[in-house]
């Protein structure tokens, strides 16, 4: 959707020349007449059209720079949620190579796989570092590989985690 700003600037400028032009060919009217009304209009509409542009235009760039202020920071938020939500996945799938329900059905090259996917998207800069801290941990866990339960705890910790930094936004 476009922004309507521009259109907004616009009816404010034409509004503050109708204002200034007819208020000086008021007053030129009350002093001196239709020949000073029109005098006294002209030399009120070019300041206020000057003044108006000018307006205008920084109103305008001041808009841009806070639309585009604004974007960057979404853009930022949406980063990092997307890259906590895939580490959360990574973990997940590691976890789950880890700690598989049939007995052998994972084999050695598979889990290593997914560990290494797993470390690097830990380790992504755009995490926000509660991700990253209970990420960590949740790895340490899994990489002990001793207790299922324990890394069920870490992983719903992380998953709370994320679910807090998506609903703080």
């Amino acid at each position: 959707m476009a922004s309507r700003l521009p259109v907004r600037v616009s009816v404010a400028f034409a509004l503050w020349m109708v204002v200034c032009a007819s208020g000086a060919g008021l007053i030129g009217l009350l002093l001196g007449g239709i020949a000073w009304a029109a005098v006294a209009a002209s030399s009120a509409a070019f300041p206020a059209a000057v003044g108006g542009g000018l307006w205008i235009r920084r109103s305008l760039k001041n808009a841009r720079a806070e639309e585009n202020r604004l974007l960057r920071e979404a853009t930022d938020r949406g980063d990092a949620l997307g890259t906590a939500e895939a580490v959360h996945r990574a973990l997940f799938l590691y976890e789950a190579a880890v700690f598989p329900m049939v007995a052998g059905s994972v084999n050695a090259d598979e889990q290593r796989a997914r560990r290494g996917i797993a470390y690097r998207l830990s380790a992504h800069d755009s995490l926000p570092q509660q991700v990253r801290l209970l990420a960590a941990e949740a790895l340490e866990v899994i990489d002990a590989g001793r207790d299922a339960d324990a890394a069920g705890t870490a992983m719903r910790a992380l998953g709370t985690a994320i679910i807090e930094y998506r609903y703080a936004q």
